[in-house]
């Protein structure tokens, strides 16, 4: 009876035991996974952009809020005051279709769609079309573009 006993006392233990032990690598298991993807998300934020991806960023703008913002594109990116543009700015200094920055040939080009208060790239008023490289600065309208690739 003694052993019985003893061997019932000794399997309830391992069983309490067994699940704490099950519960602790659970929860070991959910906090790598999560760290994972906070990591993964980090990574997403920061990472370098591909040869066929860039990003233009705003660097300064007359409302606050705005400044930050990116915004990635691959093949074409559209900028202006109407709501069909692919970045919409309520700026009266901006025309409806103001400018456009384009993939050719593995290079980005922005060009200004004939706006009546120019797009200036680098401080210089834009004419037609022009190449861009990173870190070019980008003003349209009161808001200024950061051109990252």
């Amino acid at each position: 009876m003694l052993t019985t006993a003893f061997f019932v006392k000794l399997l309830s233990v391992v069983l309490q035991y067994g699940i704490l032990f099950l519960l602790l690598y659970f929860v070991y298991l959910l906090l790598k996974f999560m760290r994972q993807d906070i990591s993964g998300m980090d990574n997403t934020v920061h990472r370098d952009t591909s040869l066929k991806e860039a990003v233009i960023t705003i660097a300064e703008a007359e409302d606050k809020s705005m400044e930050g913002r990116r915004f990635a594109f691959t093949d074409a990116l559209s900028i202006g005051r109407g709501d069909e543009n692919d970045i919409t700015l309520n700026d009266t200094y901006v025309s409806h279709h103001h400018a456009v920055i384009t993939l050719v040939n593995n290079l980005y080009v922005i060009e200004d769609l004939h706006s009546v208060n120019h797009t200036y790239v680098n401080g210089q008023i834009l004419e037609g079309s022009a190449y861009l490289q990173t870190g070019d600065l980008i003003r349209i309208g009161l808001v200024t573009f950061r051109f990252e690739r």
